[in-house]
């Protein structure tokens, strides 16, 4: 069992604190707190300096015009970024910023030149259509519907928690629609469609601000689809493979969340060490007390226990291996650790740790979506429970 990484995922570790130090940290000063202050000419210079310094395409497969790294080059790069605070709020895109959907790698040539390439190759962007009103972690049950209709496909239906279309200032190419096309099958009768935009069929209905405003959690909109016309060779696969597609983006998706809480973390506890060793009280430093140097211990097993869990699961789907529990396990643990080493953090600080400026209120808030976003904590502990119970069956 080797922990250390390979010299080429040190190379992209490297590769991705050096972007934080020469691109996002002289930013940090003029953006960073309202993503929506970023001008659009900044936002797109970001990107395209995060494609010079190589980290568009990392978890596509070669084959699929990507670099090929594996899912834990993916989440090195994620859990460095985040740790300027400018990239909290450039990451409002955050559906397709680094890679495209894992259904188009394996889609016909037609489909990859429309839809794959352009996020590979020409700083596009997509959002995702998944949750609704009446289905957030309960994903198998959306109502939103898409009838065949000749040629084509007519999607109706209400979507939640996306990125609002002009956030910030970037429309997506595209809309990535999970659609029940067989009502009687449940999740096996779910489809996945790619919907350009703008589209006539489609809409904003309303947007909303969370409680982590400049984050790229920080607004959502609802986008409802009325008789939206989608062509029959928009269907990604087969119909009923959108549940299939679904868990494989979420188990993804789950474990890179883990990395960029890891490395918000991480910068949480940088800052309370640095305060610890500097402010004095009472005549002796804060990191000469036990009950801050505890504080310090105590967080920096939270963040080795969740650097260790994505590592790992990341290295299982870059296996092929079923990860299932152990993304569960990440989105469960990470989010809860970040909120703890974060709220020590700002113990640490006292009074500065409250002010806006200090940006901890900022990362808390983020980290405190997250047990909710892409699957609650709850359900999380829901499917770690099912597969060890699975597992019991055949022990």
């Amino acid at each position: 069992m080797d922990f250390e990484l390979s010299k080429q995922q040190q190379e992209i570790k490297a590769r991705a604190a050096a972007f934080v130090e020469e691109v996002c940290r002289p930013l940090e000063d003029r953006w960073g707190i309202d993503d929506y202050a970023v001008p659009h000419d900044v936002f797109m210079g970001v990107v395209a300096k995060f494609r010079e310094y190589g980290f568009r395409g990392l978890a596509v497969p070669k084959d699929a015009g990507g670099q090929g790294l594996g899912t834990i080059a993916k989440c090195l790069v994620y859990e460095e970024i985040v740790k300027s605070p400018v990239m909290h709020g450039l990451l409002a895109t955050w559906s397709g910023f680094l890679d495209p959907h894992p259904a188009l790698y394996v889609a016909p040539e037609w489909q990859k030149e429309a839809y794959l390439y352009p996020i590979l190759k020409d700083d596009k962007f997509y959002h995702i259509n998944i949750s609704e009103p009446g289905a957030g972690s309960d994903a198998a049950g959306i109502e939103t519907t898409a009838v065949r209709d000749g040629d084509n496909y007519i999607i109706n239906g209400i979507k939640r928690w996306a990125p609002p279309p002009n956030h910030p200032g970037i429309t997506p190419k595209y809309l990535l629609c999970y659609a029940v096309t067989d009502p009687g099958k449940g999740y096996e009768g779910i489809s996945l469609f790619l919907v350009d935009y703008p589209n006539p069929g489609v809409s904003v209905l309303k947007e909303y601000t969370t409680m982590a405003p400049g984050t790229y959690l920080g607004r959502s909109c609802d986008y409802q689809y009325k008789d939206c016309v989608v062509p029959a060779k928009n269907l990604l696969g087969a119909e009923g493979m959108g549940f299939r597609y679904m868990m494989d983006q979420l188990n993804r998706n789950r474990t890179v969340i883990g990395a960029r809480l890891t490395g918000t973390a991480r910068w949480a506890q940088t800052q309370a060490a640095k305060r610890a060793r500097e402010r004095e009280t009472f005549g002796k430093p804060l990191s000469e007390r036990q009950a801050i140097q505890w504080m310090l211990a105590e967080s920096e097993m939270d963040l080795e226990q969740s650097r260790l869990m994505v590592y790992k699961t990341a290295w299982m789907l870059d296996q092929g291996l079923d990860a299932r529990k152990e993304a569960a396990m990440v989105k469960c643990f990470a989010p809860l650790a970040a909120c703890r080493v974060i709220d020590r953090a700002i113990q640490i600080h006292g009074g500065l740790g409250v002010l806006q400026e200090s940006r901890f209120g900022q990362l808390y808030f983020q980290s405190r979506i997250a047990q909710v976003a892409e699957g609650t904590t709850e359900v999380m502990k829901m499917t770690i429970a099912r597969e060890v119970l699975r597992a019991s069956m055949t022990a």
